[in-house]
């Protein structure tokens, strides 16, 4: 008997029958249809554990992720299970399967050592983000030889986004020569982030004229983007998107949220929508500070205000008429967290969800 055989998305009636007899892949097939199913992870777990005991290393991984997750449903009290989820990603690691050795490089409470170990392994799997995780690994203890190694490696097998990453590093060195010649080829393709560092080394060189054209090629780009994503990922109205492309306001994130959450927390929130409604207008900068500013009268029109950070990898949208609450939950937020958090090197997207009284952080 076929014991994990499929028929239509459902397990095979003689499934759960020859998992109790103790056919070890009847025991994963059927564990791994529970979890996908969402059949409760408790079940899936039972007959993932008694695959993985009995030596099976793609059960070790997925019963991994059941531990995973259950640790986040047993917040604040899951450190167990995110200790077994650690164990048994382990495990399938090093008994070679590819999915663990991959996850192992991305996962949190474990060594430095252990982490680089992991992700070297996952090149050497493929994996072409473990590089840049490991340039990222490299930046942290400050070896700057080896970040450089690492991003021109992904570069030469491909990654050329990566080419924003390192023009970064060169101009912190700089090497804004090296940086320009690095970053120009994204940008010329169209890249978004390749135009903004492309921008800011043509700055440092001083060639204000050349820098300035390609900032008004970055707005352009970026408007477009932003439109493109509002449409596709929120049914989002034609009126809705001409707003979007109108309210971009290129920025630093950081200080104009420190600026909202400082007049959150003294409980001033009209002057904290004044300033969105300012920036909206194109006569305000962020800053650490906010001068007081009449509160509106409510008549008008609420417009839609996108703050990018190009740098920092953040974008944050907020209506000029947005909630106490919203201002408020702005200051549970660790911004220099999220930007480290961005998935794939993409951004993050703070959008307020007023159903769940949080803000959404998703990577576009």
């Amino acid at each position: 008997m076929a014991a994990s055989r499929m028929v239509w998305g459902e397990p095979d009636p003689n499934l759960e029958l020859a998992a109790e007899a103790g056919d070890v892949g009847a025991m994963k097939a059927l564990g791994k249809h529970l979890y996908a199913s969402r059949g409760g992870l408790e079940h899936a777990e039972r007959w993932l554990l008694a695959a993985a005991e009995a030596g099976d290393h793609e059960a070790m991984y997925h019963l991994s992720r059941i531990y995973w997750d259950l640790a986040g449903n047993r917040r604040p009290n899951g450190d167990a299970d995110e200790a077994r989820s650690v164990d048994w990603c382990r495990r399938a690691a090093q008994a070679g399967w590819p999915e663990a050795v991959r996850a192992m490089g991305w996962t949190s409470g474990i060594s430095g050592d252990e982490r680089e170990f992991w992700l070297r392994r996952a090149v050497e799997y493929g994996d072409l983000w473990a590089m840049t995780s490991l340039a990222e690994l490299a930046e942290k203890r400050k070896q700057p030889e080896d970040v450089e190694h690492w991003y021109r490696m992904a570069i030469a097998h491909g990654m050329s986004s990566v080419r924003t990453d390192l023009a970064h590093l060169l101009m912190r060195q700089g090497r804004l020569s090296e940086a320009e010649e690095c970053v120009r080829p994204e940008a010329e393709a169209g890249s978004v982030r390749g135009v903004w560092q492309l921008a800011d080394v043509l700055e440092q060189l001083g060639r204000q004229q050349e820098a300035s054209a390609w900032r008004e090629t970055y707005e352009a780009l970026r408007a477009r983007e932003i439109e493109e994503s509002l449409r596709q990922t929120s049914g989002a109205a034609p009126e809705l998107a001409t707003v979007a492309v109108t309210a971009l306001v290129t920025t630093a994130v950081v200080p104009f949220v420190q600026a909202l959450v400082a007049k959150a927390a003294e409980e001033v929130y009209g002057q904290a929508r004044s300033l969105v409604r300012r920036m909206l207008r194109g006569n305000g900068e962020p800053g650490p500070a906010v001068e007081a500013v009449e509160e509106s009268t409510g008549e008008e029109e609420p417009g839609l205000l996108i703050a990018d950070d190009a740098e920092a990898g953040i974008t944050l949208f907020v209506w000029s008429n947005a909630s106490d609450e919203a201002l408020r939950a702005l200051s549970s937020l660790d911004m220099d967290e999220l930007a480290v958090r961005r998935p794939d090197q993409g951004k993050v997207r703070l959008v307020w969800h007023p159903a769940t009284g949080r803000w959404r952080i998703r990577g576009e």
